[in-house]
């Protein structure tokens, strides 16, 4: 059952770094609670969760959501992946700070594997950190569960004051069709797949999951997540039976 919480306004904090508009969030005792934007994100952010867990993934690597109700909305809750002193610099943020523009800007003019390779170049050399196997990781879990809000600030570096580290992947929530008016629950998954679209460097989940695939150290248990997915109630259209069906082919 999921659990209830209730937090108080002073503690609110609204983000409009989200390609969605602005979501309603609150830090609270280490703790991020996400407050739902189409219904559906907490319970999508909990499943990926899973997803790595049942993968035996290395559990620094992304974070860990629990779906809760925060005062009387759906959401999610999951604890700060930032130490003290920490702080958490996005790829967009790197790179404005740095050039004065959008990395999309700069990458959408570009052929699809140069503009992947300048954003890995970007970063090695001015952080001195490889983000390939991190983009792998991401590409892999989006391709699965089609996650269509991987931008540019939804990817990113923890920075301790003397070196930088890949954050661990997170923001998963708008997956399995979750917030895509397109989707069409009388419609063939393969049909509805085909209104799914990536971001970052290309609108094709199989492109981004294929071009760094053998770098990646995130290898989905597909065997134990079909069994866990087959102790949900998969007879009406809900996140459970979109990726059981997507899984199925």
């Amino acid at each position: 059952m999921t659990s209830k919480v209730s937090i108080d306004a002073r503690y609110l904090i609204t983000d409009t770094g989200t390609s969605d508009g602005t979501q309603i969030k609150y830090y609270c005792d280490n703790k991020w609670y996400k407050i739902d934007r189409y219904g559906g994100e907490g319970l999508c952010e909990e499943l990926a969760s899973h997803i790595f867990k049942l993968s035996h993934f290395n559990p620094e690597e992304y974070v860990d959501y629990q779906s809760v109700t925060i005062n009387d909305e759906s959401g999610c809750v999951s604890d700060s992946f930032l130490k003290e002193d920490e702080d958490f610099i996005t790829f967009y943020r790197l790179h404005s700070n740095i050039t004065g523009k959008d990395p999309a800007s700069i990458t959408s003019t570009m052929d699809y594997d140069d503009s992947i390779e300048y954003i890995i170049d970007f970063i090695k050399k001015n952080t001195k950190v490889d983000v390939t196997t991190y983009l792998a990781n991401t590409f892999i879990l989006d391709a699965l569960i089609l996650n269509e809000d991987r931008h540019f600030n939804n990817l990113g570096l923890i920075y301790n004051g003397t070196k930088f580290r890949p954050a661990p992947i997170f923001d998963n929530g708008k997956s399995l069709f979750i917030g895509n008016k397109k989707y069409n629950p009388d419609k063939d998954i393969k049909e509805n797949k085909k209104k799914a679209f990536a971001k970052a460097f290309s609108g094709s989940f199989e492109l981004n999951r294929s071009y760094l695939e053998n770098k990646a150290t995130f290898k989905p248990d597909i065997k134990a997540i079909q069994k866990y997915l087959s102790k949900k109630n998969l007879d009406e259209d809900n996140i459970y039976s979109r990726l059981a069906k997507l899984i199925d082919g």
